[in-house]
């Protein structure tokens, strides 16, 4: 699989988070407008047995990956102690990875290192309206809600990697149906205005060449069951995604899909020795109203070496 880098430019506030799986799924939806379902249908063969098209992660800051989520006495001790300002460390700059990976915590950035709000949640008030009778509620009372909106600081540029099989899918169809996202909307009220982005860059990048390590760390959620890998020595938080269809599926009559539990970003996994930039499976029969959808369970990884004295 060929691996790309792009650079997003945020353009609005967003209502859902930039992660892999989610902008999987705005992918597939996005091939099947602009090229037919046949096309999704091929790309999709095999994609529960270990052969997805594509893979995608979850979007960074440029520059920053997310630090592998590891136990505290794997962290070689430095100046700062306080475990709170620690835990907001979360972002791993590349040039890091030229370092032995316990000093990794020394050099990892907050949000606010990196940009004075650099991720911000608003809440926006709204009111609900009855289209029939253009009052605001069945009773005519006024009925406001609100619903939180994330802002990404202005000017600043995010990346999202991606693993292609180029037999299947065109890189530039590809980018083709990126871009048509980010135009229309991403994720919960595009319909009004959430979820825009531009592409600033796209490039091949090499941060998938093998080390021949067994250790790796996830760039987006996944599903890693049954892979083999030594649970002793292998450390994530779980998360548990209650996704629902997008495009037409969203007003279906069962618009949500089947709960999916997950390891979240950054999560570290030991003891096999991968020969693929990814892990995880694809998940399959998540949906009473559309059978043949799938979950991106898999995520791109990145092989690094635990001192074996921590092991």
């Amino acid at each position: 699989m060929q691996a790309y880098k792009l650079t997003l430019r945020p353009e609005t506030a967003f209502g859902t988070p930039l992660v892999g799986d989610t902008l999987f799924g705005h992918i597939c939806w996005g091939i099947v407008e602009q090229f037919g379902e046949a096309v999704l249908s091929k790309c999709l063969q095999g994609y529960t047995e270990q052969q997805p098209f594509l893979v995608v992660s979850d979007a960074f800051p440029a520059g920053y990956l997310p630090l592998p989520t590891l136990p505290s006495a794997y962290w070689e001790e430095g100046c700062e102690t306080d475990r709170k300002k620690l835990k907001k460390r979360q972002w791993l700059p590349l040039a890091a990875l030229q370092s032995e990976s316990k000093l990794w915590q020394q050099q990892a950035k907050s949000n606010n290192d990196i940009q004075q709000n650099l991720v911000s949640e608003h809440s926006q008030p709204h009111n609900s309206l009855n289209r029939q009778t253009h009052t605001t509620s069945a009773s005519g009372q006024f009925a406001p809600y609100e619903s939180e909106q994330i802002w990404y600081a202005v000017g600043s540029l995010w990346e999202v990697y991606l693993l292609l099989d180029e037999t299947r899918l065109n890189v530039a169809d590809l980018q083709q149906v990126i871009c048509n996202i980010g135009q229309s909307g991403y994720g919960r009220d595009a319909s009004v205005g959430l979820g825009k982005f531009s592409i600033t860059v796209w490039e091949k990048t090499d941060l998938f060449e093998q080390q021949h390590s067994s250790s790796v760390w996830a760039l987006a959620p996944c599903c890693p069951q049954n892979q083999g890998f030594d649970a002793a020595n292998s450390f994530y938080h779980i998360h548990t995604r209650f996704g629902r269809h997008g495009n037409v599926q969203a007003t279906a009559g069962k618009p949500f899909k089947k709960p999916v539990l997950m390891a979240q970003t950054g999560a570290v996994f030991s003891g096999v020795l991968l020969d693929k930039p990814f892990i995880g499976q694809g998940v399959g029969g998540v949906s009473v109203s559309q059978p043949q959808a799938v979950q991106q369970g898999y995520a791109p990884v990145l092989q690094f070496a635990i001192p074996n004295n921590l092991l």
